[in-house]
């Protein structure tokens, strides 16, 4: 997926895969001169776990009442559609075994859920009547219906007779246990893409901070996020991909060298942590540029014009994210909505610049690419405000 031809990605990021360096020096550990069978009874002490066999409706119930959290902050987004999430109902009709769901107890009578929060959603959302069932195969007939349409019988069929199996790991377990199961259920199957594997494994206030922006309205506004159920780009959390992009080359990207992916990444783990003052200064810096865009952009903030066309291509590219804030973010917000009608035809102009084209087009990660694209619009602005 992650190397589909690049104008066919206007929208899409970068999905490597990225095994973290706590998990290398586990498997360093692991190969270190000593005694193995002491090393494997240490790993056994660090995971505790319970299994519980669950019907339906008491995992519903499980939900509802919010005894198990669907949302813990490592967690990826809900992005199931409604035909996969009714063909998860079908097997439990047809009696096709489903693989169990993995929660971590949180304090004592309390869970959150580590692998399983799309078959969670699902039967919950078929129980809370939010699911209307569509795509069956070999229950046709059932196609169009909500759980309070269907049968009485068979609404107590899905209550009561199909259980899904839970492994829970126990609050005695490792506190770093839960994060790293995350990891090897969801990396093994190359399930997820590489911004929901950096929520699982980098957790904390800078985390917190990239998923908080990445959900602000305004922010969501510029990105054509209006109902987040239907966006892929929110689902696959592409939004807060986008900040931490920001975050990561907002001092570098005219020096840095090397993979976009890997200063990402390193930018996630980097020690010390940001200071709580520090990501103040970053939160208000981003919303400022933000703004600022929005203020000379409008609705075509990160969109590419179309000379041809004469007219926008409605879709966000993250080539033109960076190059419009980072290019931005330097300068003031009255200078620049003072020279609007300047910098649009001045922004309009560089994609009569093949070389420009070619650097928001193709290859956009290049670090050339990312310097020549970002280059290019500050000097439009540069221009525009005499600078």
């Amino acid at each position: 997926m992650a190397k589909q031809k690049s104008a066919q990605k206007d929208e899409e990021l970068d999905d490597d895969i990225v095994v973290s360096d706590e998990e290398d020096n586990l498997l360093e550990s692991a190969k270190q001169p000593g005694d193995p069978v002491n090393f494997w009874e240490q790993k056994q002490r660090e995971v505790v776990t319970s299994v519980v066999d669950y019907n339906l409706g008491a995992l519903a119930d499980l939900v509802r009442q919010k005894t198990i959290d669907l949302s813990p902050k490592y967690q990826r987004r809900f992005r199931w559609d409604e035909k996969r999430q009714s063909k998860l109902i079908e097997s439990f009709l047809m009696n096709v075994p489903v693989p169990p769901i993995f929660l971590n107890e949180d304090e004592y009578g309390k869970y959150s859920v580590i692998d399983g929060k799309q078959r969670l959603q699902a039967i919950s959302s078929l129980f809370s009547d939010k699911l209307r069932l569509t795509g069956l195969e070999v229950f046709s007939d059932m196609n169009g219906k909500t759980f309070d349409e269907l049968p009485q019988e068979l609404k107590t069929v899905l209550k009561v007779r199909p259980t899904i199996r839970a492994i829970i790991i126990l609050r005695q377990s490792d506190v770093d246990v839960k994060f790293e199961v995350f990891k090897r259920l969801n990396t093994g199957g190359v399930k997820l893409n590489a911004q929901e594997i950096r929520n699982s494994t980098y957790p904390g206030p800078l985390n917190d901070l990239i998923l908080k922006l990445s959900e602000d309205s305004r922010f969501h506004q510029v990105l054509g996020i209006k109902a987040k159920h239907k966006s892929k780009m929110y689902q696959e959390m592409r939004d807060a991909e986008l900040v931490l992009r920001y975050f990561t080359f907002r001092t570098i990207w005219n020096t840095f060298t090397g993979g976009v992916m890997r200063h990402m990444d390193r930018y996630m783990s980097q020690k010390p942590a940001p200071t709580e003052s520090d990501l103040k200064k970053l939160e208000k810096e981003f919303l400022d540029t933000l703004d600022t865009v929005s203020t000379v952009f409008g609705e075509h903030a990160f969109q590419r014009w179309q000379p041809e066309r004469d007219g926008w291509r409605k879709q966000v590219l993250a080539s033109l994210f960076d190059a419009e804030m980072l290019a931005f973010r330097t300068f003031r917000k009255k200078d620049l909505e003072s020279a609007k009608g300047k910098i649009l035809a001045g922004f309009k102009k560089l994609f009569e610049d093949d070389e420009f084209r070619k650097s928001v087009d193709a290859a956009t990660n290049t670090p050339s690419y990312v310097a020549r694209r970002v280059s290019a619009v500050e000097e439009v602005l540069k221009a525009a405000v005499g600078a």
